[in-house]
């Protein structure tokens, strides 16, 4: 491969990992609002489950914010050698192979991370992970025939030829990097807006309203106020439900002095596994449904669908406990006192079913 077609192959990488990234942007605010990502398979193979990992944001911003960065970088160096004049042939091959080197080396700590401490596997992610490394194949080919060393070295030169502009790009690179972080919604921290995390950006334009709610499983109101829900959202597409845990037993919740619903903290437990499989709405219909009948929980998940085994090793892990403390600690932030809760754009309706999810009234007819 010589070295324009190198280049070539290295943009259109760039481009595939720009995509990529975006991609895992919005996946991962979303699985921040509640929801579940297409590639939430199982509970391996989860991009929910990294998403919600605390590895999944890097000083400040997303790692796939960071991704989008980097590949935006990659494309830029790329686009500039195909357009090089011929006194610069070399330019900038060795510079693309620097940040295509730091686009593997953090591609193989992630995939270590993800396979240690997470416990899961997100296909976007490796798919990244493998751009990564075949742009640092192209860039390497690039830099073809004085070699690598020589590349870089070549490039680094140029730069120290023109100190102004080599000064000016690198300090509008990191106010860039400073004013993305500074901007950048948090919306995976319980803090914001009031502490309950907000709808990924742009549901409120032009998608559907976030509704987040928080609720027990053995809460009769919480199943009296499920069954309204889904009456009043059936076939609605301009509003979407955010679930929230809020077990009213201080076996898990601080908030509380005394065991109101025991055993409310094992089902949140199995109603953020049944989220992970997708199985969400099956299995919290079944569970409101049992509050009187109390037939096993293992009974429940058979008819709703779910993997018995993955679901036995899911509401075990680290991660489920990290979520349900996540999503308890958001509820204390925002002096929650009974469930159901409903929160929508920082407003809180205890126990009420908030005005966006009554139908319109008809306005009135005129005289």
């Amino acid at each position: 491969m010589s070295r324009r077609p190198a280049l070539l192959t290295a943009a259109v990488l760039a481009v595939a990992g720009l995509a990529l990234s975006a991609v895992l942007v919005r996946e991962h605010a979303v699985a921040h609002a509640g929801g579940t990502s297409f590639c939430a398979i199982n509970e391996y193979v989860n991009c929910d489950k990294v998403a919600m990992s605390r590895y999944s944001v890097v000083l400040g911003l997303p790692v796939a914010v960071w991704g989008t960065l980097g590949y935006g970088l990659a494309f830029l160096l790329a686009l500039a050698g195909l357009s090089s004049r011929r006194r610069r042939e070399g330019w900038p091959a060795g510079l693309l192979l620097v940040v295509a080197g730091v686009a593997t080396v953090a591609a193989v700590v992630l995939a270590v991370i993800s396979k240690t401490a997470i416990g899961a596997l997100c296909i976007l992610c490796a798919a990244s992970w493998l751009v990564s490394v075949g742009l640092l194949a192209a860039a390497w080919r690039a830099c073809r025939p004085a070699g690598p060393a020589v590349a870089v070295r070549e490039d680094l030169a140029l730069l120290g030829e023109r100190p102004g502009q080599t000064a000016v790009a690198v300090l509008a690179g990191v106010a860039l990097v400073f004013l993305a972080a500074a901007a950048y919604p948090r919306y995976w921290e319980p803090a914001a807006q009031g502490g309950v995390t907000p709808p990924p950006p742009g549901s409120s334009s032009g998608g559907p309203l976030v509704v987040v709610v928080f609720s027990d499983y053995e809460c009769p109101a919480c199943a009296r106020a499920h069954e309204e829900t889904k009456a009043l959202l059936a076939g609605r597409t301009d509003v979407r439900l955010a679930p929230r845990q809020f077990p009213l037993d201080s076996e898990c919740n601080p908030a509380l002095k005394r065991r109101m619903h025991p055993g409310s903290c094992d089902l949140a437990r199995v109603g953020i596994c049944a989220e992970a499989q997708g199985k969400l709405e099956a299995m919290a219909d079944l569970l409101y449904a049992n509050q009187a009948a109390k037939r096993p929980v293992a009974e429940l998940a058979r008819a709703a669908g779910l993997d018995l085994d993955r679901l036995q090793a899911c509401v075990a892990s680290p991660e489920t406990e990290a979520r349900l403390r996540s999503d308890i600690e958001a509820g204390i932030r925002i002096g929650l006192k009974a469930t159901p809760t409903f929160v929508v754009g920082g407003r809180t309706y205890a126990g009420q079913l908030p005005p966006e999810l009554l139908p319109a009234r008809p306005a009135a007819a005129k005289p």
